[in-house]
């Protein structure tokens, strides 16, 4: 018992269940793989990874999208979400609808990298009918910065739109964005990782230029690392800002960390999502980055993060459902305080 009445099990009114978590955890993976292609594509470095993760980042977003639709109930009334509020000379008053915009964006933002890949004959026949050779770069550049914007605000929004949501105490956490964003980053640089190792050749300079995969690797290792340490970072900035925020936020902690679901987290988010990855990490950077020590190393901790990564996703939006009913006279403000709640 606790505040007002027993604490209410999410079963009898959870409304975001795992097709949501799926969601944003493939908005996550999608928007940081894309934010990795066009972060090397700026530097004009490893095109063959840039290619791969642009392609298969805009499919994660294809199928978060789907998720997102499906859940929704009414998939056909899914693009009224934007027009929210457009009778009074309003567009996107919700989080909801700026996540959809967050992620049109990078439909969009990836259809353009398809067309330059997959149809370069018909870019070039309409640059040299324009006669704006000059500007492809630019532009490629500016395409690029556009991917790595969008694909940081679609990452992070849920964490708005979950702050947003009344009567969830839990949510109510200014810090739950960076561990979105940190966490998200070390989906999209396992997934690199993943491809640096399996699509190049080893001793051979990668895309004619002068940039070994053992390189590429040994960075990509370094960003996975930080992520990483950044994500555990995260976690303990969460779980000490939830503690402190509100009383009520401690029903789902103690769910999160001691009952219910501390399987899944210590299980699956710490141990599978933050210390095997952290420790094969650790470990790369004294093997051989193209050995066979490496390749399992690499497989293993893709598949640990992308388990970790979605259990993440999925019971930071469980556990909130573990609450008490407020009384009148609780202080239900959240932290973002009364415009963001």
């Amino acid at each position: 018992m606790s505040g007002w009445g027993p604490y209410v099990p999410p079963g009898f009114h959870m409304i975001w269940g795992w097709r949501i978590a799926a969601a944003i955890f493939l908005t996550a993976l999608g928007s940081m793989t894309m934010l990795l292609a066009a972060f090397y594509d700026v530097r004009g470095k490893a095109q063959r990874m840039v290619k791969i993760n642009m392609v298969t980042g805009w499919v994660f977003i294809l199928a978060a999208l789907a998720f997102f639709i499906i859940d929704l109930g009414q998939p056909p009334r899914a693009g009224n979400i934007i027009l929210i509020g457009y009778p009074n000379g309003r567009l996107a008053q919700s989080w909801m609808a700026w996540g959809v915009m967050f992620l049109g964006g990078m439909v969009i933002w990836g259809l353009i990298f398809l067309v330059i890949f997959y149809l370069p004959w018909a870019t070039s026949k309409l640059v040299r009918s324009l006669g704006l050779a000059r500007l492809v770069r630019p532009t490629r550049l500016t395409l690029d910065y556009l991917v790595m914007i969008t694909g940081i605000a679609a990452t992070v929004y849920t964490a708005f739109l979950f702050a947003a949501a009344g009567g969830k105490s839990y949510w109510w956490n200014g810090t739950l964005p960076i561990l979105w964003l940190s966490s998200g980053l070390g989906y999209g640089t396992a997934f690199s990782l993943l491809v640096a190792r399996f699509f190049y050749t080893p001793g051979v300079k990668t895309d004619g230029g002068a940039f070994d995969a053992r390189r590429l690797i040994h960075e990509l290792g370094w960003v996975d690392l930080l992520a990483v340490i950044f994500e555990g970072f995260s976690w303990a900035l969460f779980l000490t800002v939830a503690y402190a925020n509100h009383y009520e936020a401690r029903i789902p902690l103690t769910q999160l960390l001691l009952q219910t679901y501390a399987p899944y987290f210590w299980g699956f988010v710490i141990t599978l999502g933050i210390a095997i990855p952290l420790l094969l990490e650790i470990a790369l950077f004294k093997v051989d980055p193209m050995g066979t020590f490496a390749k399992w190393a690499i497989l293993v901790i893709f598949i640990a993060v992308m388990l970790g990564g979605y259990m993440l996703r999925y019971i930071v939006m469980a556990v909130a459902y573990y609450h008490a009913p407020f009384t009148p006279l609780v202080n239900a403000e959240p932290q973002w305080g009364p415009w963001w709640g």
